[in-house]
């Protein structure tokens, strides 16, 4: 294969890739259907009896109810999900799914507990760079790098 073809071969991808760009930025309004928390901010008594998934950072839990702090655009909406069953902490993360209500509530249909505590986000980060750093290991006993080519070789024995 030439380098013109390379070259050819590269800009078509490239242009592909930036089509995929502009067509995703033209139908980001119709992936979601649910009001995000920065318009609840601006409108909630307009999207009063809607259903809505909101994610949020749990601020207290109590019984059944906990109240989560849910932010986009640099906007925050403090809201009451009621009738929760799933076991969550101050600080933890969630995804709710229910009736939206006066009073910044919502009636959950069903909760998602993404961080179960505040320690479970840092504990992911931990054992994701541990599995890292050990692949990396892996990989660099079985191959060494050729600085004369720039290329990737197989070390023998």
């Amino acid at each position: 294969m030439t380098q013109l073809q390379r070259a050819l071969i590269a800009l078509l991808l490239l242009s592909a890739l930036g089509g995929l760009f502009v067509h995703a930025d033209a139908t980001a309004e119709a992936w979601s259907p649910y009001p995000e928390p920065h318009e609840l901010a601006a409108d909630y008594d307009g999207h009063v009896g809607e259903t809505v998934l909101v994610s949020g950072t749990v601020t207290a839990a109590d019984g059944d109810d906990i109240r989560i702090e849910a932010e986009s655009e640099g906007v925050t909406i403090d809201l009451r999900a009621t009738g929760v069953s799933a076991a969550v902490e101050p600080g933890g993360v969630v995804q709710v799914y229910g009736d939206l209500r006066p009073g910044q509530q919502i009636a959950a249909r069903n909760v998602a507990v993404v961080n179960d505590s505040s320690g479970a986000e840092w504990y992911k980060y931990v054992v994701s760079a541990i599995g890292a750093l050990g692949f990396l290991m892996i990989f660099l006993r079985q191959w060494r790098l050729n600085r004369k080519t720039w290329t990737m070789e197989a070390r023998d024995g």
